[in-house]
């Protein structure tokens, strides 16, 4: 039997780091961190071998000026996009931005430049707001997306053609791939094991979530969704039910309670609430509930029986599933993820 060749180094990937006034430092650089030591990390520090670095990291801005980002950063582009080298993987990470309104301070030339990389075969991948450049590029149109939970008015309202997933922590668009979204603020962290795993091996993504202590955060970033303001409609007879509904979510009946409040049919009251919030109004109901019932978990030391019956259930198996369901933990699961006995602990002593 002959010896078998040894395996030639494979090349390192492009990768093009977006980078705009608006974004946050955090994942920006916690991103490239991570990926330029793909290959350096493990091998320098735990098994001594060869350094293959696996990416080619570099920043990409619409021009080549150095710029203060969003969090206050400094930001020195590696390239501006009239020079930029072809990359493999494109990635658009966090912004500060508007939850009600269009984005600012972003130049038109980056979004083409964003859309004409993935036409050319490349993948394009964002993190938390990144997600709003890649919806303006028009590539998430007709396709399952995530981003920061507290966008869902936005996208509603200005890309209604994105099927919006804010459970989940990962979308991956099918067949090929080729656009990856991922949910709020450090699920950056998520989306740098995936690019790993995909485009270079699971045992590297093992390694690397090893040498940084990266946690697992599971498929959802459900438990940690709130309820946002969204942005304000004009709907006065909408209004005044949500007003009322916010002080009296125990109340029995709320959606019938809502639909005389408002003064007019159930059917339009349907039609009129689901045009101005996005919800169905038990849904809105169930929302609001389980945001108040959230609250008493993290701030009291109420068991779940009595949570339960101070937001309107009087069944406690049905509320607890009702809980999961929305959440993706039960009521004692989230209670001491979030209750104040978690943090307590460093007030002692």
């Amino acid at each position: 039997m002959t010896d078998r060749p040894p395996e030639a180094p494979r090349a390192s990937l492009n990768v093009a780091m977006i980078t705009v006034p608006p974004n946050s430092a955090s994942g920006l650089f916690g991103m490239r961190d991570v990926l330029n030591s793909v290959g350096l990390g493990w091998e320098t520090y735990v098994t001594g071998g060869a350094a293959r670095p696996a990416f080619n990291v570099y920043t990409v801005a619409a021009r080549p000026e150095p710029f203060v980002c969003g969090s206050g950063a400094r930001i020195d582009p590696d390239h501006a996009v009239d020079d930029a080298p072809p990359p493999d993987i494109v990635i658009a990470s966090g912004m500060f931005a508007s939850a009600t309104e269009r984005i600012t301070g972003v130049a038109p030339e980056i979004v083409e430049w964003i859309a004409a990389q993935h036409a050319a075969g490349a993948t394009v991948a964002s993190s938390c707001t990144g997600a709003i450049l890649l919806a303006e590029a028009g590539l998430l149109d007709g396709i399952e997306a995530t981003t920061h939970w507290a966008f869902y008015d936005l996208f509603r309202t200005l890309y209604p053609d994105v099927h919006l997933r804010l459970e989940k922590n990962l979308c991956c668009a099918p067949p090929d791939h080729r656009i990856v979204t991922s949910g709020g603020t450090t699920m950056w962290q998520e989306l740098a094991l995936y690019l790993i795993a995909r485009h270079v091996s699971v045992e590297q993504a093992t390694r690397t979530s090893k040498f940084w202590l990266l946690p697992n955060y599971g498929r959802l970033q459900a438990p940690y969704v709130a309820m946002p303001q969204g942005i304000p409609h004009h709907d006065r007879a909408i209004a005044e039910a949500q007003a009322w509904i916010a002080a009296h979510y125990a109340t029995p009946d709320p959606v019938g309670r809502m639909v005389e409040i408002s003064g007019l049919t159930k059917s339009t009251f349907r039609r009129r609430f689901q045009a101005a919030t996005g919800f169905q109004p038990k849904d809105y109901v169930q929302i609001v509930r389980i945001e108040e019932a959230k609250q008493l978990l993290e701030t009291t030391d109420a068991g779940v029986a009595e949570v339960a019956e101070q937001v309107g259930y009087e069944d406690q198996s049905s509320f607890s599933k009702l809980f999961r369901r929305r959440t993706g933990l039960s009521p004692s699961e989230h209670k001491l993820k979030f209750g104040r006995e978690r943090f307590q602990r460093y007030l002692e002593g």
